[in-house]
């Protein structure tokens, strides 16, 4: 292995050194005071941030990533919602709940004030109808897995049943749901708050097919209304006044940008266009230089982590030694000491740390000298004869592929392109596989592990590295009916082993959010997930130059 000496090498200075001269270019090299640019409040009741691009779906049964999620969360609510602070669920269109003592029946009792935006109540029929549209294989919902802790769900999405009334739930009353569960899922009310278990409104479904979440015509559940939408530019929500808990809403209307450029969302920020600037707007390259310099620049840590797919499908990543050669190759520690700056941590485990009862991921490992040795052993001896290999990126990840390039080349001999396309089409490339190596992220959606290890299960939606392990998907399904707790997490240790000797991904880092926020917005939290609901955000037109300890209460 090499010395973490090493970590002083011309790659990381040279990419550390072209990233702060970008930084300083952009941002100026004088101080700027102790807040980043314009602190004037807004002008009347609203909030404005920015999503990030533009998300790809509004219906919350296609929504898949970030972007899309941060905008569901405001129209729409589940069964459970996540509380504001602490992101734990809480009851949402459900008022209370029962368990059953072995913990496979879920009974939901939903609130007699919970209504659709257009006044009418929501049933236990309307969440019947969206989860079965969810499973049904024609509507492609790619977080469909997520539904599969209930009974027949899995059957049913794949096609093996095809009778939607012996899926395990069920109507019991106008406003009393049944939900039956292979097995206890100790996760599960986490589950219900996530937008795939969101009810969506069959009428507006059925009358106005895709366009149903256009503003003319979607009906939604959540705390605000859709009242305008312009592709790639920003979408316009008001405070629904059907919205059962809206005496928490304190924000009467949220403007949310649609702006992909990290660099024109900061200085929108920068010039009083924006309230909040969440992860992962504030560009890498600016943190060096902002940190320790602004009281509104926040960073904490994410149950989320960046990683490389790797397409197993194609020679020569159908090779595991090619795949095991590339990831001992990239020196991590150098890309987010060196490179980022942002309070990453790097790793080479696929589950990240924060878990409780799961062990944290170990160093990283380093080593060309064994990655050289199995590329040789593959044909390719000090890189001859391997072909040049596509890195497929969005934007925001081009600075650290171009690091992972640098390695390849420096301890492989082998050449890489990097290609870099807008999220959308990114997200489509991702999703069918049509990629050599693709710079993926993935943000745990509940508070259990499972939430990394079922992407890699050859069935799930989001494994888009096609790889396909019987056994891993012995230990998964094992660990699904493991009623005890440390045996589960062991099941899914052994299964993570797997991913880890195969290589399928190449994991690269922990992220941190480093976001900026106004010192006036109130109601922002820190939070280990960045999909936050903002129903107690709110201007405090009186701050005067005061900002709460924690930045954003």
């Amino acid at each position: 292995m090499i010395s973490r000496a090493s970590q002083a090498n011309s790659i990381w200075r040279t990419l550390s050194l072209a990233a702060s001269c970008l930084a300083l270019a952009t941002l100026g090299c004088s101080p700027q005071g102790e807040y980043f640019g314009n602190v004037n409040p807004p002008e009347g009741s609203v909030f404005r941030f920015n999503i990030g691009p533009e998300p790809e779906y509004l219906d919350p049964a296609l929504s898949t990533g970030l972007y899309d999620a941060r905008v569901s969360v405001l129209l729409f609510e589940g069964l459970t919602a996540k509380d504001p602070q602490t992101l734990l669920p809480r009851p949402g269109v459900a008022e209370r709940w029962d368990i059953s003592p072995d913990g496979r029946t879920y009974t939901f009792h939903l609130r007699a004030d919970a209504l659709w935006s257009d006044g009418q109540p929501i049933t236990a029929q309307d969440f019947v109808y969206s989860w079965t549209r969810v499973l049904t294989p024609a509507t492609g919902a790619r977080y469909a897995g997520y539904l599969y802790p209930i009974v027949n769900a899995e059957a049913f999405n794949q096609g093996k049943l095809q009778d939607p009334s012996q899926l395990g739930v069920r109507a019991l009353e106008e406003r009393t749901l049944e939900v039956r569960l292979n097995d206890p899922a100790p996760y599960f009310l986490f589950l219900t708050s996530f937008q795939t278990y969101y009810p969506v409104p069959r009428a507006a479904l059925e009358r106005y097919g895709e366009q149903w979440t256009d503003p003319e015509h979607i009906v939604n559940n959540g705390p605000f209304l859709l009242v305008e939408h312009r592709l790639h530019d920003r979408m316009v929500l008001e405070r629904n006044p059907n919205y059962w808990n809206r005496q928490e809403v304190r924000t009467d209307r949220i403007i949310a940008f649609a702006v992909d450029d990290a660099r024109t969302a900061t200085n929108m920020y920068k010039a009083g266009m924006l309230d909040w600037l969440p992860y992962p707007s504030v560009p890498s390259e600016y943190l060096p230089y902002m940190r320790g310099r602004y009281r509104d620049l926040m960073t904490f840590p994410q149950i989320a982590l960046m990683y490389y797919g790797l397409n197993t499908t194609r020679p020569p990543l159908n090779d595991v030694r090619v795949r095991r050669a590339l990831a001992l190759a990239i020196d991590r520690r150098a890309i987010t000491e060196g490179l980022l700056r942002g309070g990453e941590i790097p790793t080479d485990h696929f589950v990240p740390a924060g878990f409780p009862g799961y062990p944290s991921p170990p160093e990283p490992v380093y080593d060309p000298q064994q990655a050289a040795k199995l590329l040789a052993e593959a044909g390719y001896p000090n890189g001859d004869g391997f072909p040049t290999l596509e890195i497929l990126v969005p934007p925001d990840r081009r600075n650290v592929a171009e690091a992972a390039q640098q390695f390849w080349a420096k301890n492989l001999k082998i050449r890489t392109t990097i290609h870099s396309e807008e999220f959308a089409s990114f997200l489509k490339r991702w999703a069918q596989i049509d990629y050599d190596i693709a710079g993926s992220r993935w943000i745990g959606d509940y508070l259990d592990p499972s939430t990394f290890t079922d992407l890699m299960e050859s069935t799930n939606g989001n494994n888009n590295t096609g790889y396909n392990n019987p056994e891993y998907d012995r230990l998964q399904a094992q660990a699904r009916i493991e009623f005890h707790p440390e045996k589960r997490l062991q099941l899914l240790q052994q299964g993570e082993a797997l991913i880890l000797r195969d290589a399928p991904v190449i994991p690269v880092y922990m992220l941190a959010a480093n976001e900026l926020v106004k010192p006036y917005v109130r109601g922002v939290y820190p939070a280990m997930w960045d999909v936050l609901p903002l129903n107690q955000v709110w201007i405090d037109r009186e701050w005067n130059g005061r900002m709460p300890e924690s930045g954003r209460e």
